[in-house]
């Protein structure tokens, strides 16, 4: 066989192999946005150091039919707290701060509490700090603008502490825009500058910033729920400055599969420094929490370690899915509000992907 002749074989048969493969990816994908009836999505993956896939799908803004495409940004929500994660221990790498300092070292705007509060209790979720109030759609649902950091403690800061800090798992947003306090008062710069400098530019996350009604954020995809009769319509009106630190970015695939590959790389941090912020941690009693530092920490079926957050607020509910051992990554983004089974699905995908190799750069719209 003419050497020429064989190498074209050989392109098609490659090319044929692709196609099967991304295709078996985007019916799952597409699959489940059908069936939860999601408006529009865009998923991603990274393995072995190569972006294998990703996937936009559906409508970015139901009114006006704009479609998601690959760069469409996305409220994240709390798939904000391991990126704060992330910008804070880069300041324990520098020895600006310990994860046993009290939170009013670093900011004084926090009220005195019965209890000191650290902030590694902080990142873990047991510095007994309150999420929202069941009952109150004003505090979930937040209408007041904030103009930064400080002025969103407003929000939490007088209320008493829920337990005393260690001795319970309590999930806290607001407890993070506490660790965004500690950032400032440790760097000298504010929140948002301090993230945008040394976490989002050092991997190039060009399409991720503040939810904040300015700039990239005004291009997001619309959220939507689903009403009593399970129709789709317009979600809340929310203000994410009140979260910035704990559930107030947006972004889009490509970039949290480049801040994955950042922390794959070590680019981001140290990697003593990933592996404390990837150990669950401890109650005072000995009781593991299934948390790390900013992170969810399990274990899949198979027993292998997972790495991950999902996000959940109005309009939009999200995954960010790690398996560091096997260097892989997914990240999940949708524009509507309480879509299960993120977890699960990510098990396939990861199974999917990696068990039937996919070859790199495989991209939908």
């Amino acid at each position: 066989m003419p050497r020429a002749f064989f190498l074209i074989l050989l392109n098609f048969q490659v090319l044929g192999l692709l196609g099967q493969d991304l295709a078996a990816l985007t019916r799952l994908i597409e699959s489940e946005r059908t069936r939860l009836k999601i408006p529009g999505h865009a998923a991603g993956i990274f393995y072995k150091g190569e972006i294998l896939w990703t996937r936009a799908g559906g409508t970015a803004d139901l009114k006006t039919n704009r479609p998601v495409q690959r760069d469409t940004p996305f409220r994240l929500a709390s798939i904000s707290k391991p990126m704060t994660a992330v910008g804070f221990l880069q300041l324990l790498e520098l020895r600006k701060v310990t994860l046993e300092d009290n939170i009013r070292k670093n900011c004084a705007a926090f009220p005195a509490k019965p209890h000191p509060i650290t902030l590694a209790q902080l990142l873990g979720h047991l510095g007994g700090i309150r999420h929202y109030r069941t009952g109150d759609p004003t505090d979930a649902n937040n209408a007041i603008h904030f103009p930064n950091v400080i002025e969103a403690l407003k929000k939490f800061s007088a209320d008493p502490l829920e337990h005393e800090p260690g001795t319970k798992f309590l999930y806290s947003t607001y407890g993070f825009n506490l660790v965004g306090c500690a950032i400032e008062g440790a760097s000298g710069m504010s929140y948002e500058q301090w993230m945008a400098d040394k976490v989002l530019a050092t991997v190039g996350m060009c399409n991720t910033a503040p939810d904040n009604g300015r700039g990239l954020s005004l291009r997001r995809a619309l959220g939507y729920r689903k009403n009593t009769s399970h129709e789709i319509t317009e979600c809340a009106v929310n203000d994410n400055t009140a979260k910035i630190p704990g559930g107030g970015y947006v972004s889009n695939v490509e970039d949290l599969l480049k801040f994955s590959e950042g922390l794959f790389r070590q680019r981001l941090l140290k990697s003593e420094t990933i592996d404390l912020m990837w150990t669950a941690g401890k109650l005072r009693s000995g009781s593991s929490t299934g948390y790390g530092l900013g992170w969810s920490i399990a274990k899949a079926p198979e027993g292998d370690r997972e790495i991950y957050h999902t996000g959940g607020q109005q309009g939009t509910s999200t995954i960010l899915y790690l398996r560091p051992d096997q260097q892989f990554a997914f990240v999940w983004l949708t524009n509507l509000e309480g879509v299960d089974d993120r977890l699960p699905l990510s098990r396939q995908i990861f199974k999917l992907a990696t068990t039937k190799p996919v070859t790199p750069a495989g991209t939908e719209r």
